[in-house]
C-alpha cells in the first residue's frame, strides 16, 4: 500500500502532496517507534476489568506516548464500552484514541477456561499484524508489546506471552483484592495438580469435573483460580494491588517485602480513580436504563430524606445458596418503612414472580437486573449499601461515603467483612444469613457466648436479624458506623494525590518499565 500510493504520487507530479505524504508517513513512523504499549488481560469476569478503564486513564494521563490494549471477551466488552461512555469528554476523548477494548471471541465465556482466542490474537500483534474486534468489527494495528499486566488468575496467558515473546517481553500481575486477601490466598505453595495443557487448552469437560481437587473449596467456583495464582505470582516483575496504606495498614509493608524477596516490586494502587476526578466515572448520564432508579431515588429522598434509602447487590456473579433468606431480608426490609432499591446481575439468580410483584406492589422498592452503581451510591438519597464484600464494592463505597452492611458468599468476602466491621468498626455484618458446611461453624467472635445465644442461622433469625439491625442503622451505633467508615474512606481516597501513596506507586512503576 505504501509503494502503491508512493508511484502514485509520483506520477501525478504533485510535489505538495508529495512533501505532506513523505512528512505525514515518517511522522507516522516516529509515533510508531516510540508508541509504548502496555497490554492488560484478565479473566472473564467483569469484577476484574472494572478497575482498568481508571487505572489506565491515570496511565494515560501520565504518559502521551502510552498505548493500552485489553483483550477480552463480548459480555465484558460491551460493559467496559458502557463505562468509557460515561466518562467525562476529555477523559473519553483520550481513552478512544489510546484505550483499546477488543473482543477476540464474539461470545461470553466461562471464566474458569482458558480464553483460547488469547494466544492467535498475542501471535497477530508480535508478528505485527492486525487483530480485529469482533464486537465493533475495527481492526487494530498496534505496537510491540513494551509491558504486559495479567490477572494472576489466567495461566494460560502467563504461558503464552513467555513461549511467543521467548521470556523478553516483561509481564506484571493485577490483582484485584486488598493485600490482606492476597496474603491470605497466595502465599501458600501450589497443589502441583495443574498441568500446562489444561491451563492453556482445557476445556469445559475437562476442567469443571477436576474443581474439587484443588485446596480448600470456595463455594459455587472450587479453587483453581488460587493455584493459578499460586503457580504463577513469583514468576513476573511485579505486582499491582488494589489497596493501599490506609486501609491495609502495615500488611501493605509486608507484602512490598514478600515481593522483594522474590525480586520484584508491589505496587499498592487502589483505590483505582480517574485523574484529578472526584469520582471514579461521570454520574450526570440520562441514558435511559438510569433515568426509572434515579427518579425513583429522588423521590425517596423527598418523601424519607437523605440517607433513607438501602441499596442491595450482590456484584455481578456471586449470589447466595440460599435464596429464601435474600427474601427474607426484602420482606423485612419493606415491612420496617425502609426504602429499597436491588440489583440481582447475578446469572445465577432466578427471580420468582411472585417476588417481583412484591416489588410492583410497593411504594418503597426498585428492582432492577443491572444497576447504574455508581449513580446509585452517589445520591444522597442512598444511606447503606448491602453488599457480598467484594472489594470493587467496597472501594465504590468508600468513594461515595456510603457504609457497607455485609453479607459475604466467598472469596475474599469474608475477610473483607470481618476487617471492615471487627477491625475498622465500619459497617455491619450479617450473620444468620449464613449457609453451607464452612458458613455455619461456630466463629471464633462467639467463642464466649452461651449456646442457647448462638446464631441458628434459620430463616426466622434473619428476619429478626434485620429487625434488630434496622434499629441500629438509626441510632447511635448506626452513626458511630458511618463516621469511622467516612473517615477511613477520606484516608483511602486521598492516596492519589500529588506526594499519595498511588500516585507515587505508578510514577515508579513508569520510571522502571516505561520512560
Amino acid at each position: 500500500m505504501v509503494a502503491s500510493t508512493w508511484l502514485r504520487l509520483i506520477g501525478s507530479n504533485d510535489e505538495r502532496s508529495i512533501s505532506l505524504y513523505i512528512s505525514t508517513h515518517l511522522y507516522d513512523q516516529m509515533v510508531s517507534s516510540t508508541q509504548k504499549h502496555i497490554l492488560f488481560h484478565s479473566i472473564s469476569l467483569w469484577g476484574h476489568h472494572k478497575p482498568i478503564l481508571p487505572f489506565a486513564m491515570q496511565i494515560i494521563h501520565s504518559r502521551p506516548n502510552i498505548v493500552i490494549s485489553v483483550l477480552t471477551c463480548a459480555d465484558v466488552y460491551a460493559k467496559a464500552m458502557v463505562d468509557i461512555e460515561k466518562l467525562p469528554d476529555d477523559l473519553k476523548t483520550d481513552a478512544k484514541a489510546r484505550f483499546h477494548v477488543i473482543d477476540i471471541c464474539g461470545c461470553p465465556i466461562n471464566a474458569l477456561l482458558p480464553l483460547l482466542e488469547f494466544e492467535p490474537n498475542l501471535k497477530a500483534i508480535y508478528n505485527g499484524e492486525s487483530i480485529k474486534c469482533l464486537s465493533s468489527g475495527k481492526t487494530y494495528q498496534l505496537p510491540p508489546i513494551t509491558i504486559a499486566v495479567l490477572d494472576p488468575f489466567a495461566g494460560y496467558a502467563v504461558e503464552a506471552i513467555r513461549e511467543i515473546s521467548e521470556n523478553k517481553t516483561p509481564y506484571l500481575f493485577w490483582v484485584t483484592v486488598n493485600a490482606g486477601s492476597c496474603f491470605g490466598f497466595f502465599r501458600e505453595t501450589p497443589s502441583g495438580k495443574l498441568d500446562l495443557r489444561t491451563i492453556r487448552y482445557g476445556r469445559e469437560q475437562d476442567i469443571m469435573p477436576r474443581l474439587s481437587e484443588f485446596v480448600e473449596p470456595l463455594p459455587i467456583m472450587g479453587n483453581t483460580f488460587v493455584d493459578h495464582a499460586r503457580t504463577y505470582l513469583a514468576s513476573g516483575r511485579g505486582m499491582f494491588i488494589l489497596s493501599s496504606t490506609p486501609y491495609d495498614g502495615e500488611v501493605i509493608d509486608a507484602t512490598k517485602e514478600w515481593f522483594s524477596s522474590l525480586g520484584q516490586v508491589a505496587y499498592p494502587v487502589g483505590p483505582a480513580l480517574l485523574p484529578d476526578s472526584p469520582s471514579a466515572l461521570s454520574v450526570t448520564s440520562t441514558r435511559d436504563n438510569i433515568k426509572p432508579v434515579v427518579k425513583f431515588l429522588d423521590r425517596m429522598q423527598k418523601e424519607h430524606g437523605e440517607k433513607s434509602v438501602v441499596y442491595m447487590s450482590f456484584g455481578t456473579f456471586f449470589w447466595p445458596q440460599n435464596p429464601e433468606k435474600v427474601w427474607a431480608v426484602i420482606k423485612q426490609l419493606l415491612a420496617s418503612g425502609t426504602p429499597l432499591v436491588w440489583a440481582h446481575p447475578s446469572p445465577l439468580c432466578v427471580v420468582p414472580d411472585d417476588k417481583l410483584k412484591m416489588f410492583q406492589e410497593s411504594d418503597i422498592a426498585f428492582e432492577i437486573k443491572w444497576a447504574p452503581q455508581e449513580e446509585i451510591l452517589s445520591h444522597p438519597a442512598t444511606g447503606w449499601f448491602i453488599s457480598h464484600g467484594g472489594w470493587n464494592s467496597i472501594q465504590e463505597a468508600m468513594q461515595y461515603q456510603v457504609p457497607q452492611i455485609f453479607w459475604p458468599i466467598s472469596a475474599d468476602q469474608p475477610v473483607n467483612a470481618a476487617t471492615m466491621t471487627l477491625v475498622k468498626k465500619a459497617g455491619f455484618e450479617l450473620i444468620e444469613v449464613r449457609t453451607g458446611e464452612y458458613g455455619t461453624r461456630k466463629m471464633y467472635r462467639f467463642k464466649d457466648l452461651d449456646p442457647k445465644d448462638l446464631p441458628t442461622f434459620t430463616v426466622d433469625a434473619v428476619r429478626r436479624e434485620i429487625r434488630d439491625l434496622v434499629v441500629k442503622l438509626k441510632g447511635e451505633e448506626g452513626l458511630t458506623v458511618r463516621k469511622n467508615f467516612e473517615k477511613m474512606s477520606r484516608g483511602f481516597m486521598s492516596v492519589w494525590n500529588e506526594r499519595g501513596e498511588a500516585r507515587q506507586s505508578l510514577d515508579a512503576f513508569l520510571e522502571k518499565f516505561i520512560d
